[in-house]
C-alpha cells in the first residue's frame, strides 16, 4: 500500500511539473523562451492546474473539472488536465466525453501507461471493445513483462470469442507467473469451447506433471475423457492412477464413474460405496454425490436405495460433521422413517447448533409426527437461535395454536409477520393462521381483518376461500359472500371432499337441502367417506330433509371416527339436530 501511494504521489508530481512548464519546443529540439502573453497564460494555466487537483482530492469533482477545463483554455496542449477531465468523466459515466478526452492525452502522450490504460477503461465503456482491445495489445507488447495487461487483453478477446487467440495470451502469462491451476482450467476450458479435446487434456498434463503425486489432477483427466466418451484414455488414467495411490478414493470414484458410462450400475455402485467407507474422502464430495441423485429418486426406488445407503455410510464415516447426520437425515425422510430422521437432524444440531437448515428440518418433520409439543419446545429454541427467521415464528404459531395457546399463538404469528420480507406465499400463511386463530377466540372482527389481507394478497388461494367462507357460515354472516368464495376453491380445486363440504355446509346454513345434499354427497365419493365431520354433516342435512333415520345412522358413523361435534351424543339419543 506504501509503495503504490509513493508512486501515485510521483505521478501527480509529475503531472504538476508537466503543467508548470515555462518553455516551449519550437520543433527543431530546443527550446525558446515564452512570451510575455504566454508566461501570463502559462503561469494562468499552471495555477488552475493546482486548484483542480486540490478540489479533485477533495472529491469535488465537478469544481476540479471546471478548473481543468480553465487550465486548458490556457494551455491547450496540456495532456495532465485532459486527463483528469477525462478520468471525472468517466467516473461521473458521461462516457462519450471521457472518451473525447482520453484520446486527445494518449495522443499527446502515446508512452504514458496510465493514459492508455485510461483510454481502454474509456473504450469499454463505450461498448468499443475492439479498440480497447488494441490499447491493451500495444501495452503488452511495451510491457511484455506485465501479466495484468495480457489478463486484461484476454478478458477483451473472450467477450469477442476469439478463443484462440485468448489461450496464446494465457500461454504468454504462464511463461511469466509459471504453472497456475486457476488459469490451466481456463484454458482447459476454452478448449473444449473449441472442440478441441486432447488441447484441453494437455493442459490438466502439464498439472500432473508439476505435481504427479496429485490424485485430484487425475480425476479430472478422468472426468473430461468420460464426458467426452473416451474410454480408453479413461481406463489409461486410471492405472496410472492405481501405481501411485492404491487405496486412494478417488480411484474408486473414477471407477465408478467408468462402470456407470459402461452401463454397469451394480459395479458402479460397488466402486462408490468402496470410496463412501473411506475417511480420506471428504463429506463436501460425499454430500456432492448424493446430491446428483436427488434428480433420479423419486421414480427409481433402485436409485433411492442407492442413495439411503450411501447417506448412512456417509453419516457413520463423518460422525462429528452435522452436514453428514443431516443429509442422512433428509434420505431417512424420503423414506418415510420419520422417527429415525428426527433423530439425525437432533444429532446434527447437537453438533453445530447454527445448523438452520437441520433445524427447519426437524421442525418439518415434527409437523409431519403431529407431536405438536415437541413442535413448539424445539421451534422455541431455533427462536432463541436465529430470531430474523420468519419461518421459525411460523411453526411455533401452529404448534401454540395446535396447543391451544391460542393468545400467545396469535401474539407469536404477528411478530413473525412483520418479519416477512418480498414472500407473499409465507405472509399469506401467517394472515390465514391468525384469521383461524382469532375466530377460534371469537373474535370475529380481527379474524375477518386478516383473512382479508390474505386475501388482498391473491384471491385465488384456496386456504383463504376454504377457511373464511367455512367461519363465515358457522358465525351465519355474510353467506353470500361465503358461498362466492367456496364456490371458487370449488372451481379451482374440483374434486376436494374437504372443499365440497364447505360448500355444502353453507347451502346448509342457508337452508338449501336439497343442493347441499348433492355437494354433501359428492364430498363423501371424493373420499369424505372416513371423515367425521363430513359423515356428521351429512347426517344433519339427511335429518332436515326429514330422512331422520338416514340422519341418526350417519351421526352413529360420525361418533365412531371419533371426529365429531360436542352434540353428536345428544344428536343421537334424542334423534334431532342440534347445532
Amino acid at each position: 500500500m506504501i509503495k503504490k501511494h509513493i508512486a501515485f504521489i510521483l505521478f501527480l508530481g509529475s503531472l504538476f511539473l508537466t503543467a508548470c512548464s515555462s518553455t516551449k519546443n519550437s520543433g527543431g529540439g530546443t527550446a525558446k523562451p515564452l512570451s510575455a502573453q504566454e508566461e501570463k497564460m502559462q503561469i494562468t494555466a499552471t495555477y488552475a492546474f493546482f486548484n483542480a487537483m486540490k478540489e479533485k482530492m477533495t472529491d469535488n469533482s465537478e469544481k476540479a473539472a471546471e478548473l481543468f477545463s480553465q487550465t486548458l483554455r490556457d494551455d491547450t496542449k496540456n495532456d495532465a488536465a485532459m486527463y483528469h477531465v477525462a478520468e471525472i468523466f468517466n467516473d461521473n459515466k458521461k462516457y462519450g466525453d471521457a472518451l473525447f478526452f482520453a484520446k486527445q492525452a494518449a495522443t499527446l502522450r502515446p508512452d504514458n501507461p496510465w493514459y492508455q490504460l485510461l483510454l481502454a477503461d474509456c473504450y469499454r465503456n463505450n461498448g468499443k471493445i475492439a479498440e480497447a482491445t488494441v490499447v491493451f495489445h500495444k501495452l503488452s507488447k511495451q510491457y511484455p513483462n506485465n501479466a495484468e495487461y495480457l489478463f486484461e487483453e484476454a478478458d477483451l478477446l473472450l467477450t469477442q470469442n476469439k478463443f484462440s487467440d485468448a489461450i496464446h495470451l494465457y500461454d504468454q502469462i504462464e511463461n511469466i507467473m509459471g504453472i497456475n491451476p486457476e488459469l490451466i482450467q481456463q484454458k482447459q476450458k476454452l478448449y473444449l469451447k473449441l472442440g478441441d479435446v486432447k488441447g484441453a487434456a494437455a493442459e490438466i498434463e502439464k498439472l500432473i506433471k508439476s505435481d504427479p503425486s496429485n490424485i485430484e489432477y487425475y480425476t479430472v483427466l478422468v472426468d473430461l475423457y468420460s464426458a467426452n466418451g473416451m474410454k480408453s484414455e479413461m481406463q489409461q488414467t486410471i492405472t496410472r492412477m492405481q501405481k501411485i495411490d492404491p487405496e486412494n478414493p478417488s480411484i474408486a470414484l473414477s471407477m465408478a464413474e467408468q462402470y456407470r458410462s459402461e452401463g454397469k450400475t451394480q459395479e458402479s455402485f460397488i466402486e462408490l460405496k468402496k470410496a463412501f467407507r473411506s475417511p480420506k474422502l471428504s463429506p463436501g464430495i460425499k454430500i456432492s454425490i448424493l446430491t446428483s441423485y436427488l434428480p433420479l429418486v423419486k421414480d427409481n426406488p433402485d436409485m433411492m436405495s442407492q442413495a439411503f445407503e450411501l447417506s448412512r455410510l456417509l453419516s457413520e464415516t463423518a460422525p462429528q460433521e452435522s452436514n453428514a447426520q443431516a443429509v442422512y437425515g433428509d434420505f431417512l425422510g424420503m423414506n418415510n422413517k420419520q422417527i429415525e430422521a428426527r433423530d439425525q437432524y437432533r444429532k446434527a444440531i447437537k453438533l453445530d447448533e447454527n445448523n438452520l437448515q437441520a433445524w427447519q428440518q426437524l421442525l418439518f418433520i415434527e409437523v409431519d409426527l403431529k407431536d405438536y409439543v415437541s413442535l413448539e419446545s424445539e421451534s422455541e429454541e431455533a427462536k432463541a437461535m436465529f430470531s430474523d427467521q420468519s419461518l421459525l415464528y411460523l411453526l411455533n404459531g401452529i404448534a401454540k395454536t395446535q396447543n391451544k395457546k391460542y393468545e400467545d399463538a396469535a401474539r407469536t404469528f404477528i411478530t413473525g409477520s412483520k418479519m416477512v420480507v418480498d414472500n407473499n406465499d409465507q405472509l399469506i400463511e401467517f394472515y390465514t393462521n391468525l384469521g383461524d386463530v382469532y375466530n377460534t377466540l371469537k373474535k370475529f372482527e380481527d379474524s375477518d381483518k386478516y383473512f382479508g389481507k390474505a386475501y388482498q394478497l391473491d384471491s385465488a388461494n384456496i386456504m383463504v376461500l376454504n377457511n373464511w367462507s367455512y367461519f363465515l357460515s358457522l358465525r351465519k354472516e355474510n353467506l353470500n359472500k361465503a358461498v362466492y368464495m367456496s364456490d371458487k376453491a370449488n372451481v379451482l380445486s374440483p374434486g376436494d371432499p374437504s372443499y365440497e363440504d364447505t360448500y355444502a355446509w353453507i347451502l346448509f346454513v342457508k337452508g338449501e337441502y336439497s343442493e347441499a345434499k348433492k355437494w354433501i354427497d359428492k364430498a363423501i365419493h371424493d373420499g369424505g367417506a372416513t371423515n367425521g365431520t363430513i359423515i356428521e354433516h351429512a347426517g344433519d342435512i339427511e335429518f332436515k330433509l326429514g330422512n331422520v333415520n338416514e340422519g341418526v345412522e350417519l351421526w352413529k358413523k360420525a361418533k365412531d371416527t371419533g371426529d365429531h361435534s360436542e352434540q353428536i351424543d345428544r344428536k343421537i339419543n334424542e334423534r334431532t339436530y342440534y347445532e
